[in-house]
């Protein structure tokens, strides 16, 4: 069963035996409960890799013909999983959506640089990255297969078709990604959590509440939090194929063995 946050906001309020509310903001109490649920949700999705917090997505294009190999990473992806570009011509052929190989940052930038800029089908272009500007060259002649992320936002290409297209664009691009999840202080709210999820996150939350506004302790609530956590655990992976034995495929850092996006920082930017 799913919950809004005004709802188990009047539920942990009642096992406080505080006052009753008809909004999560109509007492100093029940918002600071309504925060307190918010801190334990994003507990909650920082520690378990949920399936409701991924999805298809697209990269946006820099539209910009002096950086055609440069894209950017959507501000609602906290993570790339996997990444594909249709390399077909454009000639209203089928689409032909290609692995894109990931490179190391400094792999990456040792392979373009000993590209020669001599050559008609090489150019450079310019991008700051960390406040500095730097070079870096790509093949105009053939369509792309691999790349390297910076600052975990500026997705850079090893080449694209000139003849094709002017930049690589958004609706050749598909990536797989964890996305940042979001949090909205109005009762209708309904975190985006598995129904069985609910329970971990308003016990959770039940429990820190007694301890922050009360300054004691619920036991019940953390047994039930305990408990909820590991069947969190267990059954996190339900509806996913390759949790029964088939491996994900990871593409380097930002593959699904790769190391995770600072989402948090995301999610106070960009979540509502």
């Amino acid at each position: 069963m799913k919950y809004t946050l005004l709802q188990m906001t009047q539920r942990i309020l009642e096992s406080m035996e505080s006052d009753e509310v008809s909004t999560v903001a109509e007492t100093p109490e029940s918002l600071s409960v309504a925060n307190i649920i918010k801190e334990c949700y994003f507990d909650i999705v920082g520690q378990h890799s949920m399936a409701e917090q991924e999805g298809l997505y697209k990269l946006d294009a820099s539209t910009d013909n002096t950086k055609p190999v440069l894209m950017t990473i959507p501000s609602a992806v906290s993570r790339v999983v996997w990444l594909k570009y249709d390399t077909s011509d454009s000639g209203g052929g089928i689409p032909k959506a290609d692995d894109m190989r990931y490179v190391g940052q400094d792999e990456f930038f040792y392979m373009q640089t000993g590209l020669d800029t001599s050559l008609s089908n090489i150019d450079s272009m310019t991008v700051e990255i960390n406040g500095k500007d730097f070079t870096f060259k790509y093949y105009n002649d053939r369509m792309p297969s691999y790349y390297t992320i910076f600052d975990d936002y500026f997705v850079i290409f090893d080449s694209f078709d000139s003849n094709i297209e002017s930049t690589l664009t958004e609706s050749r691009s598909t990536i797989w990604a964890e996305l940042v999840p979001s949090f909205s202080m109005t009762d209708t709210f309904v975190p985006d959590l598995d129904p069985r999820q609910f329970q971990l996150l308003l016990n959770e939350a039940k429990a820190q509440a007694f301890v922050e506004l009360k300054q004691t302790q619920n036991p019940t609530a953390e047994r039930k939090a305990r408990k909820n956590m590991i069947l969190t655990q267990r059954n996190k992976n339900d509806n996913d194929p390759y949790s029964r034995g088939q491996a994900h495929v990871g593409f380097g850092r930002n593959g699904r063995n790769g190391f995770p996006r600072n989402w948090m920082q995301r999610a106070m930017r960009y979540g509502k």
